[in-house]
């Protein structure tokens, strides 16, 4: 902990540095308002004594300027002429506390003590709040990943309405409760409610809450999501899902910012920050008659498009090993690597399912996993079939041709992915394939395979 003293009086200043020295503090201190100043510009201290009496400044307007500039640092003021009126008014504009001299080194040092004590806290605070940023960190590089963080850090400190979209199991969440930890409402309520897992007839309720007999088995009153998340934020998962009925109530709160619980008459207000999110478009959604247009322009304030993981290819190989990082430390076990075969599958595959199954197969490879380097016989078949890409296959099928045209066809294609998944070596493509190597380049001359060599 390190302690400036600004004072004119030199034997004050050498006094109340040498009794904190003995206490193990580091001090320093000037004479004048002006070195102090530029002391404070200089180092970082955690406390400062300052006199009210300085033949360059009034100490109460230094107070101000040292608070305005410096707004963490704890200041005592100190006067040999105080008056209950002058100690009020340091007080007010930001002091810790105000002394009278003669000054009691005892005091001095019970202070000090407590001021450490409330920074160490504070210091243990900003690591929780750091651990739980950390907890929701969005990982890449990409250019997609870097401009949606940077749209996060623009705009978590504002007070607008975010709707948040972008396919399922990309990370929507994470990027609400980003947007609530960087702002200014991190200290308060993060309440959340997935409006498509909540059925019809509960929604209200648990959006406006309801007093006791307000329904059958009501038995006692209910807080709703709207007066649990006052002064905080409000999440709102997959609201393209919501029935037009309730949209309707909800433009009405978002409107006023007031609601009753159900089974009441008493107005309850409440001050939140809405975030919305879903996979849905929206505008087709309103041209399909099933989201209110009016309700979609009072959410979307600030837009943020959430990139699916296919578009992002260049994060994968960062998060396949934070995702083993992640499941190692959790579950105790030996670090694992990750070969270079098997990573080009993680990148070349399409996951339809985005980060979520990225997630959950690293996380499956890394518990069944004997060995400490995963390799392609880790990975799942859907993963080295590219099982997605042949639905969508069959989906265009002309029905009209043979069946052993359609298997020609499909083998074709299941012997290409796999070849570029392997970077076309054709001894690991052949084990893949569980196929002798003669007769993998049969088929590879066979299908004209070559032409999509790259």
């Amino acid at each position: 902990m390190k302690i400036l003293i600004i004072d004119d009086e030199k034997n004050i200043c050498s006094a109340i540095k040498g009794i904190l020295e003995d206490e193990g503090y580091e001090c320093n201190y000037s004479l004048n308002y002006s070195d102090g100043f530029h002391k404070l510009q200089e180092n970082r201290f955690d406390v400062l004594f300052l006199d009210i009496w300085l033949p360059d400044i009034d100490g109460i307007e230094g107070l101000k300027e040292i608070k305005r500039h410096f707004p963490e640092i704890e200041v005592i003021m100190i006067s040999g002429h105080g008056t209950i009126e002058t100690a009020v008014d340091t007080i007010r504009y930001g002091a810790y506390d105000f002394l009278e001299k003669p000054l009691s080194l005892e005091r001095i040092v019970m202070l000090i003590k407590h001021l450490d004590d409330k920074t160490s806290l504070m210091q243990d605070l900003r690591s929780t709040k750091y651990k739980n940023v950390k907890k929701y960190d969005l990982i890449g590089v990409s250019q997609q990943i870097t401009r949606l963080k940077e749209r996060i850090e623009k705009i978590a400190s504002m007070n607008s309405w975010v709707l948040i979209t972008g396919e399922n199991g990309t990370g929507k969440e994470h990027v609400a409760r980003l947007i609530h930890m960087l702002g200014k409402r991190a200290d308060k309520p993060f309440v959340e409610i997935n409006c498509s897992a909540v059925p019809t007839e509960l929604i209200e309720s648990e959006l406006f809450g309801s007093e006791k007999g307000a329904y059958t088995g009501s038995v006692k009153r209910k807080i709703g999501k709207f007066e649990l998340a006052n002064n905080g934020v409000l999440f709102l998962d997959e609201i393209g899902d919501m029935g037009l009925m309730m949209q309707a109530k909800l433009l009405r709160v978002l409107e006023t910012g007031e609601f009753s619980r159900l089974g009441g008459n008493d107005i309850i207000k409440s001050d939140f920050r809405l975030i919305s999110a879903t996979n849905k478009d929206l505008q087709l959604e309103i041209a399909s008659n099933r989201f209110r247009s009016d309700l979609f322009y009072r959410i979307n304030v600030i837009p943020i498009e959430v990139p699916p993981l296919r578009k992002r290819k260049d994060d994968i190989p960062l998060l396949v090993n934070h995702f083993i990082q992640e499941t190692v430390s959790i579950n105790g076990l030996q670090d694992k690597q990750v070969t270079k075969e098997l990573m080009n599958i993680f990148i070349n595959y399409e996951w339809p399912g985005n980060v979520r199954q990225l997630k959950n197969i690293v996380e499956r490879m890394v518990v069944l996993s004997e060995d400490n380097i995963l390799d392609l016989k880790d990975a799942p078949n859907i993963m080295l079939s590219g099982i997605s890409e042949m639905e969508q296959h069959v989906v265009d099928t002309n029905y009209s041709t043979s069946l052993k045209e359609a298997r020609d066809e499909f083998e074709k294609t299941f012997i290409l992915k796999v070849l570029q998944s392997t970077n076309w070596n054709v001894t690991q493509t052949a084990r893949m394939l569980d196929m002798e190597r003669t007769y993998l380049y049969r088929k590879i001359k066979a299908y004209d395979l070559e032409k999509y060599k790259k």
